[in-house]
Parts: structure tokens; C-alpha cells; sequence
């Protein structure tokens, strides 16, 4: 069986081809930028005393585990778009729609309470809240956005914590949780590439509302 491409067939080929790799290529060095000025930013606000990245997938992001003092360890991932892929970026940007930073501060006080603060971003889109079924949960405005809180206990604790959300609502906050399970906080953060340095100030209130909160064992 004999395949046979006209002239014009094959230079539309060849073209393609071309702006593929281009796209390839300027979606890699762009992701791999992003990813370095992001790891910069979360370094100088942890400072911590040492690091260890694993890479995800490429140019896809990383996870880092961090030693910082006051805190028993902290863990930090970056998820990035596709940039890359000409094929799978449309379709990640449409499901996904932002890079993001999931950070970890693992607590060296115990915490009894269960808290999230999580911005409605779809009528449909929740994150998985395990026991959701336990909570109270209401709809509030942080800074004129739409956002969900959730307690076990309405204590003065969702107090501090809305008083945090609402400054780390700044610093484009998607989810915050406080977790008895191995006494966690975490903090999910959209990723805009125009305004990397929201990230280290965000990191930094994180700290210093964790070290004036939950610090003593």
C-alpha cells in the first residue's frame, strides 16, 4: 500500500510540526521559570534550616519537604499547567484552570478543632471534605468573594482563623484547613504568575498567626 502527500500537504505537516515543538518549547521554559521564582518565594518565607524537592513530572511541579523551626516539618506542592502540551494544556485549563500551591504546616500543639475556609469557584467544584457529614457549614463573603465555612466547633478559634483568611484572601487563598488529624494546617493558594511575591507574603502571615497560635506543645 503506497502513502503519497501532495507538496501542500507536506509543508502543512511540516508546519505544524514545527509550531508544536515551538509550543513545546516555549511552554517548558516557561513552566520552568514559574517554578523556580515560586520555590525562591516559599524559601524566603520559611527559611528553613534544610530542604529536599522531588520533581513532578518534568515541568510539572514539585513537592518539597522543609525543616522550619517551631514547626515539626513543612511540606510544600506546586501543581503547574501544562504549558507544554499542545494537546493537554486546553483541556487542563478548562478542568483545572490555575497553577497552584498546596503548603503543609505540620503543628507542634495539638489541635482539637476541625476548620476550612474554602472559596466557591464553581457551583459544583468542593474539595473532598472527609467528614463533611460532622460539620457545620455556612456561606460567607472574605473581601467581597464567595467562600464556605466549615467548624466541628464554633469556638474563638474560627474566629482567628476567618481573621486570617480574610488577609490571606489577598493573596489569592483557595482552601484553608485546620485538622486534628496529626494537628495540620494547610493552605491552598492560586498560583498567578504576574504576582509571584503574593506567595512568600502569604507564607509569612501563615507563620506568624501559626507561631503566635499553636507554638507551645
Amino acid at each position: 500500500m503506497n502513502i503519497s502527500i501532495t507538496s501542500s500537504q507536506f509543508a502543512v505537516l511540516l508546519s505544524l510540526s514545527i509550531a508544536i515543538a515551538i509550543w513545546y518549547l516555549v511552554g517548558y521554559r516557561r513552566n520552568l521559570r514559574l517554578i523556580e521564582r515560586v520555590s525562591r518565594n516559599i524559601e524566603e518565607a520559611l527559611r528553613p534550616s534544610d530542604k529536599e524537592y522531588v520533581w513532578l513530572g518534568g515541568v510539572l511541579g514539585f513537592t518539597g519537604s522543609f525543616e522550619v523551626v517551631d514547626f515539626k516539618k513543612v511540606t510544600a506542592s506546586v501543581f503547574m499547567l501544562p504549558r507544554q502540551s499542545v494537546l493537554y494544556y486546553p483541556f487542563s485549563y478548562i478542568t483545572t484552570g490555575y497553577d497552584r500551591l498546596e503548603v503543609f504546616f505540620y503543628l507542634k500543639k495539638k489541635v482539637y478543632n476541625e476548620i476550612h475556609i474554602i472559596r466557591i469557584t464553581a457551583p459544583c467544584w468542593m474539595p473532598k471534605i472527609y467528614n463533611a457529614d460532622v460539620l457545620v457549614s455556612r456561606k460567607i463573603e472574605l473581601n467581597e468573594q464567595p467562600f464556605i465555612l466549615m467548624y466541628k466547633d464554633r469556638t474563638r478559634e474560627v474566629d482567628k482563623v476567618l481573621a486570617l483568611g480574610k488577609i490571606l484572601g489577598l493573596f489569592n487563598l483557595m482552601h484553608i484547613a485546620v485538622t486534628p488529624s496529626k494537628s495540620i494546617f494547610y493552605i491552598r493558594l492560586k498560583i498567578n504568575p504576574s504576582e509571584l511575591r503574593k506567595i512568600q507574603h502569604a507564607l509569612r502571615e501563615c507563620m506568624v498567626f501559626l507561631r503566635g497560635h499553636y507554638y507551645k506543645a
